[in-house]
């Protein structure tokens, strides 16, 4: 990591870009001087190496932390410490790729990973970003799972991480409408197998998902779930507990939470053994 990009990432000097409403202006000018010239980003996570396009400062900034292991670190090691080649990994709220392609890597040419991402935008950067990485091995779709099915307005963030099913963040925010489908009649009805592995990241829309995943992750075939909760983004009526509760009815005995005592989102790990 440079002196540029370790100044960037400094807390004092987010906390006083945010305080001084410059946050958005130093982020274009980090990526105007940080930007890959040929527009593509080599990161190495946890000693595995992926290729990404970059084309915001919200990706780059991202990778970056992702790559030196300041981003989602947990998350990563808990994942690529019980997957294996030949595995089934489902990665739920894809994004631009990151999981699918790390997943993909970790699974090899003889596994699967099913990455489902409704966002037109993002699911686009994910398919370049899976070709980049000649990752034939990772299937994807442009569909939210949810616990039925039908339409729904994704509301865009502040950046590319935030959009969400349930409220807008900000006033301002635009919305796509995407479709929402249930998790479980879904992989029926595609023939797709169960996975060993979950990674879950929807911005509050968790415990739909999961409840439309019901018979999926009580199989025995299924035994982890990484899930990033997010209390106050939830529905009325959902809390984290619930969350906990519908997974352990699933079987799994063994859930931890992980995260910042300074962050009200954190990571859920279960498994069943």
């Amino acid at each position: 990591m440079n002196l540029l990009t370790k100044v960037s990432y400094h807390p004092f000097m987010i906390r006083t870009a945010r305080a001084l409403g410059l946050r958005g202006v130093a982020r274009k000018l980090f990526y105007l001087a940080e930007r890959p010239r040929d527009g593509i980003l080599q990161i190495n996570a946890l000693g595995t190496s992926a290729k990404f396009y970059v084309r915001s400062p919200e990706e780059l900034r991202m990778l970056q932390k992702a790559g030196t292991g300041h981003w989602e670190k947990v998350v990563m090691e808990f994942l690529k410490e019980r997957l294996s080649p030949g595995d089934v990994a489902y990665d739920i709220g894809s994004n631009i790729g990151l999981y699918a392609v790390l997943l993909g890597k970790w699974v090899g040419e003889t596994g699967l990973v099913i990455g489902f991402e409704p966002q037109q935008k993002n699911y686009d950067h994910l398919l370049e970003n899976l070709r980049a990485n000649s990752l034939n091995q990772v299937r994807t779709y442009r569909v939210a799972l949810g616990d039925c099915d039908g339409e729904g307005k994704l509301y865009g963030g502040d950046d590319l991480l935030f959009a969400n099913l349930l409220s807008p963040r900000e006033s301002k925010a635009g919305y796509e409408v995407v479709k929402i489908v249930e998790g479980d009649s879904f992989r029926e009805a595609e023939k797709l197998p169960i996975p060993r592995a979950l990674k879950i990241d929807v911005e509050g829309y968790e415990y739909s998902v999961l409840l439309g995943l019901k018979e999926t992750i009580q199989s025995p075939v299924c035994q982890f779930v990484t899930c990033e909760v997010h209390p106050t983004l939830m529905p009325e009526g959902v809390t984290p507990e619930k969350v906990f509760d519908l997974l352990r009815s699933c079987g799994f005995r063994q859930i931890s939470k992980h995260g910042a005592d300074s962050m009200v989102d954190y990571y859920a790990f279960a498994a069943k053994a």
